[in-house]
C-alpha cells in the first residue's frame, strides 16, 4: 500500500466516483483514447485503464490492453488483451482532456485538504485557549498567593 499513485477506496465510494459508468455514448467511445473498468478476482477489484484498439459497437464491447500493472488481481498483467462492456465502463480518457473520475478525486483531494486544514486551525485554536487558561489559573494563582483575588 505504499505506492502513491494507487488509490485505496472503499465499494460504496466508486459508485460516487464513478457515476456515468455505463452510461457513455457510440460516439464518446469511439473517440476515446482509454477506458476505465473494474476488474475483479473473487473479493478483490482494481479499477484500470484500458487502451482502446478497437469499439466493437455490434458487441457492445471496447478491446484494447490492459495499461495499468495490477496489484491485487493476479490472473492480469500490464498489456494483457481484455474486452470490456460497454455498460462496465466506469470513465473515458480522450487525448487533451481530463477524465471526470480524475476531477472527481482532484476535488475530493482539496476537500479534504481543506478539511485537514480546517481540523488543524481548530487545534490551534484550542492550544490558544488551553494557553490562556493556563496563564489565567498561572496570574490567578500567583494572584492569590500575594493576597490579590
Amino acid at each position: 500500500m505504499s505506492d502513491p499513485n494507487i488509490l485505496y477506496v472503499y465499494p460504496e465510494y466508486s459508485e460516487k466516483l464513478y457515476p456515468n459508468k455505463g452510461k457513455f455514448t457510440v460516439e464518446q467511445l469511439l473517440r476515446a483514447d482509454m477506458v476505465k473498468s473494474a476488474f475483479s478476482a473473487g473479493k478483490r477489484v482494481e479499477h484500470m485503464w484500458v487502451k482502446v484498439s478497437e469499439v466493437q459497437v455490434e458487441n457492445q464491447l471496447v478491446k484494447g490492453t490492459l495499461d495499468n500493472t495490477p496489484t491485487e488481481i493476479t490472473h492480469l498483467i500490464f498489456g494483457d488483451i481484455v474486452f470490456v462492456p460497454f455498460k462496465d465502463i466506469e470513465d473515458i480518457w480522450i487525448e487533451g482532456q481530463v477524465p471526470e473520475s480524475v476531477k472527481r478525486l482532484l476535488e475530493t483531494k482539496e476537500e479534504e485538504l481543506e478539511a485537514e486544514e480546517f481540523v488543524r486551525s481548530l487545534f490551534e485554536g484550542v492550544e490558544t485557549i488551553v494557553r490562556a487558561f493556563f496563564l489565567w489559573g498561572f496570574a490567578y494563582r500567583h494572584g492569590a498567593e500575594r493576597g490579590h483575588e
